[in-house]
């Protein structure tokens, strides 16, 4: 076991840390205990108190939700941390984030009932007997960086993001909460401080290993939690140390991180938004603790909201790229963590637009420990809802740090809305196999979505969820544009990146081209046509003869229909539905899919998947017009679709609908459009 002595500061003992604790508690309650703290919660936020209070009767029963499934399940009594009992990886890691202990420390704030105590300390000497921490060096002195990374070693309940976040996330509240009910002795204060020892180093030596260009989202939760250990325990021999890397490293990472444009460098957007609330930790910390953080930071800080913003769907939830979902990790999540960061709700404004206010209640809740000053918050949310307004933002954004464009006809939440990316060689593995995929959503709901993450388990199903075929791409011979080997394992990758984006009174649109079907290039350019459909126009260039394409649109709705004649596909839903009409060489076919909007859920879907056989080889183009109508509207028929391939390499393609004919030509990154109405039509 530690000694004590070595870990201290010279001269300071256990009982010495105790009594500093106990003041500095005090100090940041500003004279408010964290019962009385309960009972203002209760009064001023009862749905909080009512969730938490529901969940933490069932967290002393052992019945939580972790990942594996989407409903309660008992984790033992006293729990089996090691049990895998889903065979999921994230199953272990989450179970030992040990998040039901925030939530029955709450429960002892606003209740005082100390059943909720005793359970959470009986669990933490459980943890620290059953699960000892796999040691840092090998036996050649040697730093053991890969055994902290993953389930390799110790079945991953020392991986370095769970060290993270156990040190910002729950570990931190034990004190909290407890420290005012006497549950804080020298006893307890010493076998935690050893622990939590031990959990720093890892986070100090291992991670700045793991992640040396601090450009993935795991290392800002790794560097909050060593940067709460340093700011809470002051008495730590290293801890100024710590503190000054973990500063370091936060500022470091925010410029590794966050592009120009504010997007998060991963790309998908519900890491973007609890990335904002990861890089505004600091901000929280600085202002109980005492220490500056600088300009910059919090300027691009800021910056993230305006992603956050482009990134939120008119119909609600954020646009589901890679691994992000739609449920949660939302615009309010993101507006939430601007307003604790600078005492700002004009975000949370927006963020009621396009959610209801359970939707932001449920995001404080899970916050409203962090909150300074409830009565603040308090007298922000009051008459929120009759100040809910829409972004004050560009229709259009093209966050080119990030190879993705947003296209919206404006910021209702009928709009009809285009997210379209291509970005090869991808960031890291949380993108998926779609370049030049795009996302659509008009009239109040998602028509073309992204099949999203459902979890990280490495099987079919997730091979399926990250393929080219489930999402809005175009593929040839069948194959994915780069090989699939496993859930955290792609093949070599070739160049893929938007080319332009412009918009006028009639036409919004992008560009994009990708290499990866090599000696193949594909272009693809995507169009929102007079505000009401929208054109994809793919053009390949260099294809092999007998080559076939497939063009795929992820119907989000499980009734469809398709007809080979006309080249056509539709929804035939009781909402807002959309049809699909092709080229004639192209035949479609019906393939269920999947689309999930949250971890270990998703709903039946349909993927209307286009399809021509023995290309020529050479030069290609086929248009695909994507028409949406609002519920209980009859489908517009398009017909007459047409490409030319012009000499001068422009691609010109035609269609004709509601009494109009269009044109539309592409000329090398740029799109003019012409129609005029047919002879008769009025």
């Amino acid at each position: 076991m530690t000694d004590m002595t070595k870990i201290l500061k010279d001269g300071i003992t256990v009982k010495d840390v105790l009594e500093n604790l106990k003041k500095r508690e005090k100090q940041f309650q500003q004279g408010v205990s964290f019962a009385e703290r309960g009972r203002m919660i209760r009064k001023l936020f009862p749905d909080v108190y009512e969730t938490n209070l529901k969940k933490a009767e069932n967290c002393l029963k052992g019945l939580t939700i972790l990942p594996g499934s989407a409903e309660l399940h008992f984790i033992g009594n006293p729990v089996k941390w090691h049990e895998n009992i889903y065979d999921y990886d994230e199953y272990t890691y989450q179970l030992n984030r040990m998040v039901h202990w925030r939530t029955m420390a709450e429960a002892y704030s606003f209740t005082g009932d100390e059943r909720f105590a005793k359970k959470i300390l009986e669990e933490f000497y459980h943890w620290i007997e059953d699960c000892p921490c796999q040691p840092l060096y090998r036996e050649n002195g040697e730093l053991a960086v890969q055994d902290f990374d993953g389930c390799k070693c110790n079945q991953g309940i020392w991986r370095s993001l769970e060290v993270g976040i156990r040190m910002y996330r729950t570990w931190p509240f034990i004190i909290h909460h407890l420290m005012d009910g006497g549950f804080i002795d020298e006893r307890f204060l010493e076998v935690y401080l050893k622990s939590l020892y031990q959990h720093a180093r890892i986070l100090y030596l291992v991670t700045p290993k793991l992640w040396p260009n601090a450009d993935h989202n795991h290392y800002l939760m790794e560097n909050n939690g060593l940067l709460y250990i340093a700011c809470m325990f002051p008495e730590f021999r290293d801890a100024q140390v710590w503190k000054e890397h973990a500063l370091h490293e936060m500022e470091r990472s925010i410029d590794a991180q966050v592009t120009v444009g504010g997007g998060q460098i991963e790309g998908c957007a519900s890491y973007h938004n609890s990335c904002v609330y990861w890089f505004a930790l600091p901000m929280l910390l600085a202002g109980k603790y005492g220490f500056e953080i600088s300009g910059h930071y919090q300027e691009k800080l800021k910056k993230m909201l305006e992603y956050s913003v482009h990134a939120t769907r008119p119909c609600g939830g954020n646009s589901s790229w890679g691994d992000s979902h739609t449920y949660n990790a939302t615009l309010s999540m993101a507006s939430f963590s601007y307003y604790l960061a600078f005492k700002d709700s004009s975000y949370m404004k927006n963020a009621i637009y396009y959610y209801d206010m359970d939707a932001l209640r449920r995001q404080i809740g899970e916050l409203i420990w962090d909150v300074p000053d409830l009565q603040d918050l308090a007298g922000q949310l009051e008459g929120l809802e009759e100040k809910k307004c829409q972004p004050k933002e560009e229709n259009v954004n093209w966050q080119k740090g990030l190879n993705q464009v947003f296209l919206r006809t404006d910021w209702s939440k009928e709009a009809l809305y285009v997210m379209f990316a291509c970005r090869t060689p991808v960031q890291n593995l949380h993108a998926h196999i779609d370049p030049a995929g795009f996302e659509f959503s008009a009239y109040g709901r998602v028509l073309l979505g992204d099949p999203a993450i459902y979890y990280y388990k490495d099987d079919e199903n997730r091979k399926n969820l990250k393929s080219a075929h489930w999402h809005n791409c175009l593929t040839l011979n069948h194959e994915n544009p780069w090989k699939y080997i496993a859930s955290w394992a792609y093949g070599e990758q070739k160049p893929g990146y938007i080319l332009n984006m412009d918009q006028d009174y009639r036409l919004i649109y992008s560009v994009a081209e990708h290499h990866n079907y090599e000696p193949a290039v594909h272009k693809r350019a995507v169009a929102v046509v007079d505000r009401k459909l929208l054109a994809v126009m793919d053009v390949l260039e260099h294809v092999k003869e007998d080559t076939s394409v497939q063009i795929n649109f992820h119907m989000d709705s499980p009734l469809a229909m398709a007809d080979s004649k006309k080249s056509f596909a539709a929804t035939i839903d009781s909402r807002a539905n959309i049809g699909i009409y092709s080229d004639r060489r192209l035949k479609p076919s019906l393939v269920p899919a999947k689309i999930s909007t949250r971890n270990d859920v998703w709903h039946d879907t349909m993927i209307a998947r286009f399809e021509a056989e023995h290309l020529a080889e050479g030069r290609h183009a086929f248009l695909s017009v994507a028409y949406p109508v609002p519920e209980g509207q009859k489908l517009h028929e398009v017909t007459d679709i047409a490409s030319e391939l012009l000499d001068d390499g422009k691609v010109r393609f035609g269609f004709s609908v509601d009494h109009s004919h269009y044109e539309l030509e592409l000329a090398d990154k740029t799109i003019s459009l012409h129609s005029e109405k047919e002879q008769g039509a009025e």
